[in-house]
């Protein structure tokens, strides 16, 4: 079928079964639920933004012809990156970067991995390949939004992942049928969990957390939502059942986290991509080019909440005359600085982007590791600097109800700006909030700090993934020329 519409996407969440808690209460319907009919609306939207924009975010399917989504796409080229760019731009800037598990996230993973069968294909996983491969064309065709659960939980970390609560805590195999495979266990975080259509599970961290003779928790392979046997209980709900004017992002953009809990789950063998192979395993995110297409898109959504922050801090600025402070011109321009440097390295990405196996093209990881342990520092700071520039503003925003009743008269005298209304300045100063200071903002910020390891491991990783060659080349000329000097002294002596 070809690319969703928002109705279709919502139509086949109505109709879905799937076990999902919150509060100790099981959720029948998420679309009219007023914890999530915000976030799942939001999402329709994306689905409906596809159809607005059909020369950018849709494209032929190669074994249809039907159109569908743009972030299935093999690059063949450096244009098809750029297409990517401008579609996931276009859903970014839909959310103002908030949702950090939008369709496209998924959707870019499974096609990096889909565009390698030669790396899935190796020591006898011939068959997983395969099946890869065919799921990937059925999500395609079938325009799918997945959530993911790649993350075993947190119980000692003192210890690998295998031997956490004795090994009965991670995720693994316990048994196996002719026609599927058991798994038990437990996963975070099911980000979109009460949204997505299916869950993944594939390698977190390179997949060096499993270790040789751990077969059992080397497993990849993806699900129904509603599959008998599998859970999700999700976090306190961020989300705010009220206008737009009081929360206008906490009551759309919720994506919502889940711990996935699988109670023996059989798992068709046709869904399994790897199943014991722990060499594949630890091998599969660097072989893949995994790192770098992710790493693009989440780049992309980070480049958009970096805009939408320095919108905020300059509108807020000009509101209130502050701008006209050099130590507030400073802090713009830090957040501008960071906006810049990753606009030019998604750019540098793309341009510098060459083919890797059948001619699909992989954006240079190089600027996008740079990124990768720097954003986790950036996004905090960026938001820790809007607070600095409004100020105790952010504690004095009337309410709708406010504005609507006894005390506008007062409101409109005393809350105006510079050169805005008190109701322009208001609606202004709650948007930030709901940026920066809400419950949903907190979370969002935590996201920031670790949806892709913590800045620490990442910056570190890139050191260890630097190519050196050229700079000690370049420090070896100079030694060189030092040694020469030496042997012309002793010479002239």
């Amino acid at each position: 079928m070809p690319a969703r519409t928002g109705a279709q996407y919502l139509e086949k969440l109505k109709n879905d079964r799937r076990e999902l808690w919150l509060n100790g209460e099981k959720i029948e319907d998420v679309t009219t639920h007023p914890a999530f009919r915000g976030a799942a609306q939001s999402i329709a939207y994306l689905y409906d933004l596809q159809h607005q924009y059909p020369d950018i975010m849709l494209f032929d399917s190669p074994t249809t012809g039907d159109k569908v989504g743009f972030s299935f796409m093999f690059p063949k080229s450096k244009d098809d990156l750029w297409k990517i760019y401008q579609g996931s731009k276009i859903w970014a800037e839909a959310h103002a970067g908030l949702m950090g598990r939008a369709p496209d996230y998924l959707n870019i993973t499974f096609m990096c991995y889909a565009s390698r069968p030669d790396v899935w294909s190796r020591y006898g996983n011939e068959q997983g390949a395969q099946n890869l491969v065919n799921y990937f064309n059925y999500i395609r065709e079938n325009d799918l939004c997945l959530t993911h659960c790649i993350v075993n939980p947190q119980v000692d970390r003192s210890v690998p992942d295998a031997e956490q609560a004795g090994g009965e805590v991670s995720l693994h195999k316990v048994g196996e049928t002719e026609d599927a495979i058991i798994v038990r266990g437990a996963r975070m975080l099911a980000t979109l969990a009460p949204f997505a259509d299916e869950v993944v599970v594939y390698p977190s961290r390179a997949g060096k957390s499993i270790r040789f003779g751990e077969e059992n928790y080397a497993l990849c392979f993806a699900l129904p939502m509603d599959t008998p046997g599998l859970k999700f209980i999700c976090r306190d709900s961020y989300s705010k059942n009220a206008s737009l004017f009081d929360y206008p992002l906490s009551s759309r953009f919720d994506e919502q986290d889940a711990v996935a809990i699988f109670d023996d789950v059989h798992v068709p063998k046709e869904r399994v991509f790897l199943d014991g192979n722990v060499k594949l395993y630890r091998e599969l995110t660097d072989a893949t080019n995994w790192r770098a297409y992710i790493v693009f898109q989440a780049m992309i959504r980070a480049l958009t909440k970096l805009e939408f922050l320095f919108g905020i801090g300059h509108m807020i600025a000009e509101m209130n005359g502050v701008n006209v402070y050099q130590h507030i011109q400073e802090k713009l321009g830090e957040i501008w600085t960071m906006k810049e440097l990753t606009r030019s390295a998604l750019v540098s990405a793309i341009e510098g982007a060459k083919p890797v196996y059948d001619g699909v093209y992989c954006p240079d990881e190089r600027p996008l590791v740079a990124l990768r342990g720097t954003m986790p520092k950036w996004i905090p700071r960026a938001m820790e600097l809007i607070q600095i520039i409004g100020g105790g503003g952010f504690m004095l925003t009337p309410s709708k109800a406010d504005m609507e009743g006894p005390m506008r008269k007062f409101i409109d005298l005393y809350y105006q700006g510079r050169n805005a209304s008190a109701e322009e300045k208001i609606r202004l100063f709650r948007l930030a909030w709901d940026f920066i200071g809400s419950a949903m903002a907190s979370r969002c910020e935590l996201y920031e700090r670790f949806y892709l390891q913590d800045s620490f491991r990442m910056t570190a990783e890139a050191y260890m993934l630097a190519d050196k060659q050229h700079e000690i080349n370049l420090v070896n000329q100079f030694l060189k020329e030092m040694t020469l000097d030496v042997q012309t002294l002793e010479n002239v002596s």
